[in-house]
């Protein structure tokens, strides 16, 4: 394995593991904090919840016009070249943007509150909460801004601080608002105060660790070079907004509050998928930029194969319950009411699953300079799931599921020409025959635990052994297929390495399995 190599996966295996727990962490207490929700509201409070917090988050992608994702790639490219000043200056240009676009989007919610609840959700009650979450605008876009800065400088414990701190902070609000009896309103309270104090806090942080100097708002020459990069970069920001939210603001519209708490149960636990691809991204995207900007192709595309790999093995599990069980996952976590959930959760598992399969594609397109490719695929997908949106919902009637339809559909198209416009542009995919060959054991595994699963009585208890026998029979496909490679020990020796264990053992027995 190639020096430079070694040490990229090195660099990605440590961010990914940091990142990949706080995710993880910060998930399981958002679940808690769901589930909190949802057994002190009623269907109805917990739908006006749901879309407050989608126009919020509609908002908070479109506003900031994808500086956030545009700043990164500039940085890392400037620091590979040793552009420092150039660094910095982009640095602050794009601070100014977000800072300038918070508060007008502040205004824009805050006085605009009554024509969207009334006019465009038919829900006038919406008003007084889209008007309390208001307040996080500007602030949530500050913070945005300012860790893609400390993003493009290497520094991803940010990242960490911000997946940890929110969920604990909400938590602890959430619960003083429910002992004051304050249902909905301090709900909505608490996640605004949540917000404040977390984007202070990463803002200390980001003082401490790259200065002052790139966080601090500055008018330049900057503008236009750093805006007509992340403008097409907004594009496919709106783009995952819509696949994520579209459906649920469709649903809102065209059917009811009620039916929008059901559905947000699917949404809610289908994202754990993209928990994977999120933590490598946000790691790999410094990483692809330097090696980039020094022309090393060749350990580019064996990294994007490599992650990819190991993106598709960490993402499969998950998506094994989501798939096979959807009604035992929904019931444990949130109750039988909502067993509504189970197949729109099903749906958007395998358009999810479609993402993980085909990796960092967006992200590489990204490094290569291409936001154009970029904006005009997400154009064609964001068209296509509003049409089908509205033809599952609206015209066909197919409720709910009509609505995971269209986003299934959207994910797999817009991943297929993602991966399809980076092979033309590189020739870069992350096929090879270690990847490939284990799959049909990890689907002949799962068919079976399935089989055996549905002639036994059903229990929750037993979905953990369902589980444990799927990672069993995936790994078992990985050793009779002789797909282990050399980069997957160093990657295993470094997870290993990172949770304080001993690995030598392990490495010791894989090896003998391993491509020679």
């Amino acid at each position: 394995m190639p020096k430079g190599l070694n040490a990229h996966l090195k660099t990605a295996v440590k961010g990914s593991t940091l990142i990949l727990l706080g995710i993880a962490i910060s998930n399981l207490l958002w679940f808690l904090i769901k589930i909190l929700i949802i057994r002190n509201t009623t269907k109805i409070e917990f739908g006006i919840y749901s879309l407050a917090l989608t126009v919020f988050g509609v908002l908070t992608t479109i506003a900031p016009l994808g500086i956030p994702s545009g700043v990164p790639r500039f940085i890392s490219l400037y620091r590979g070249e040793g552009k420092e000043d150039e660094a910095r200056l982009i640095s602050r240009a794009g601070v100014q943007i977000s800072v300038f676009l918070g508060v007008l989007a502040f205004v824009m919610l805050y006085f605009f509150s009554d024509v969207i609840a009334r006019d465009v959700f038919y829900t006038p009650q919406l008003a007084g909460p889209l008007r309390i979450i208001s307040f996080l605008v500007p602030f949530t876009m500050y913070s945005g801004s300012a860790g893609g800065v400390m993003l493009g400088y290497g520094v991803i414990r940010q990242r960490f601080l911000n997946d940890l701190l929110t969920p604990v902070f909400y938590a602890l609000f959430i619960l003083a608002a429910i002992l004051l009896g304050l249902r909905l309103t301090g709900i909505l309270y608490a996640y605004v105060f949540s917000g404040l104090v977390v984007a202070f806090l990463i803002t200390v942080y980001g003082f401490k660790t790259i200065g002052p100097a790139p966080l601090l708002p500055r008018k330049g020459r900057e503008y236009r070079e750093l805006v007509e990069f992340s403008v097409p970069l907004l594009i496919s920001s709106v783009t995952s907004m819509v696949l994520l939210w579209a459906d649920t603001l469709m649903i809102g519209r065209y059917i009811n509050a009620q039916a929008v708490g059901t559905y947000g149960v699917s949404t809610s636990l289908v994202k754990l998928l993209l928990i994977p691809a999120s933590a490598l991204n946000f790691v790999f995207l410094p990483i692809a930029g330097e090696i980039y900007a020094r022309g090393q192709k060749g350990e580019l595309q064996r990294a994007y194969q490599v992650l990819t790999k190991w993106l598709f093995a960490v993402t499969l599990p998950i998506f094994f319950v989501f798939f096979f069980f959807p009604e035992m996952s929904i019931t444990a976590l949130f109750g039988a009411r909502f067993l509504g959930a189970a197949l729109p959760l099903r749906l958007l598992a395998i358009g999810l699953m479609i993402n993980a399969f085909l990796g960092t594609n967006g992200m590489l397109l990204m490094v290569f300079g291409l936001p154009k490719t970029i904006m005009n695929i997400s154009i064609a997908g964001g068209v296509v799931n509003i049409a089908l949106n509205y033809i599952f919902i609206k015209r066909m009637g197919m409720g709910i599921e009509g609505g995971a339809m269209a986003t299934m559909i959207s994910y797999i198209l817009i991943n297929v020409l993602y991966s399809f416009s980076l092979y033309w542009r590189s020739r870069m995919h992350p096929f090879s025959a270690s990847y490939l060959k284990p799959l049909a054991g990890a689907v002949f595994s799962g068919l079976i635990i399935y089989v055996l699963a549905k002639s036994l009585p059903l229990s929750f208890w037993m979905l953990p052994v369902y589980f444990l026998l799927f990672l069993a029979g995936y790994a078992g496909s990985l050793l009779l297929t002789r797909s282990i490679e050399e980069e997957d020990l160093f990657i295993l020796d470094r997870v290993f390495g990172r949770l304080g264990l001993d690995s030598g053992r392990v490495i010791g027995f894989l090896e003998r399995f391993s491509v020679k």
